[in-house]
């Protein structure tokens, strides 16, 4: 897994484009080399503009709507709900381990969804690199606890370390309950990747999707000027194609 996430830094930004363009002043003196050099800078513009962001994420985030909450098929399903990383070690909450902000927003949703529909949450997520020394699945247990959801309607599955383990523990854990329809939380731009390993399990999947990136404003001025956050979005969603991508040549 560290050598997977290592080689995907290096070929994602900013990685892959420090190095074009590190290539390209090594070559400075030939045309293509300079050449090279502007297509770096000019591409690291871009993906930190809003118009290019919302190009990338838009097909990621709208493959699927928005969860209804008056859909019939709801009350035959269990909400499933997927890490997003842990906050190790939180000062605040006197060292203990708490969640990133795609975790706490998928939390969030989660148990908003619960509360509203009265149905059992899956939290499901282990200790992927070794963010911290407790499982995402038990966090996020806790959070959804604190957040109003009864503790006896969550479960935490806490040994996957990657979404297709996901999908392939909370299928073990449902089959032993005859359930194969799930609601299926995770940030908006994760959705597809994530419905397409709980499907290849063989789940009914109703997809439940949050914190979206792609924006929902008419563009202005600001929107063409580079900003970091906008290029980590980008970032984020180009990492989340390549991730279909691997995934569909390793387990399809």
């Amino acid at each position: 897994m560290l050598t997977s996430k290592v080689i995907s830094q290096l070929l994602l930004p900013p990685g892959g484009l420090i190095l074009l363009a590190m290539l390209g002043v090594f070559f400075w003196k030939k045309g293509w080399g300079r050449g090279v050099v502007i297509m770096s800078l000019l591409t690291f513009w871009g993906l930190s503009t809003e118009p290019v962001r919302d190009t990338l994420t838009k097909p990621l985030e709208f493959k699927y709507s928005a969860l209804q909450l008056n859909h019939k098929e709801l009350q035959r399903s269990v909400i499933v709900l997927l890490g997003g990383g842990i906050y190790a070690n939180a000062p605040e909450y006197g060292g203990s381990d708490e969640l990133k902000s795609y975790a706490m927003m998928r939390t969030l949703y989660a148990a908003h969804i619960a509360k509203r529909t009265g149905l059992n949450v899956y939290a499901t997520g282990g200790k992927p690199l070794a963010q911290g020394d407790d499982a995402e699945g038990d966090v996020m247990r806790r959070w959804l606890i604190r957040l109003g959801v009864p503790g006896n309607r969550v479960f935490a599955e806490s040994y996957a370390n990657n979404t297709w383990q996901n999908a392939m523990y909370i299928k073990k854990l449902l089959a032993e309950k005859d359930i194969n329809h799930i609601i299926l939380v995770t940030s908006a731009w994760h959705m597809p990747r994530s419905v397409w390993c709980f499907e290849s399990q063989g789940l009914h999947v109703i997809a439940a999707p949050t914190d979206y990136i792609t924006s929902q404003q008419a563009y202005d001025l600001r929107s063409f000027v580079p900003r970091w956050t906008v290029f980590s979005d980008s970032g984020l969603a180009l990492h989340e194609y390549l991730g279909i991508l691997w995934y569909h040549l390793k387990y399809g």
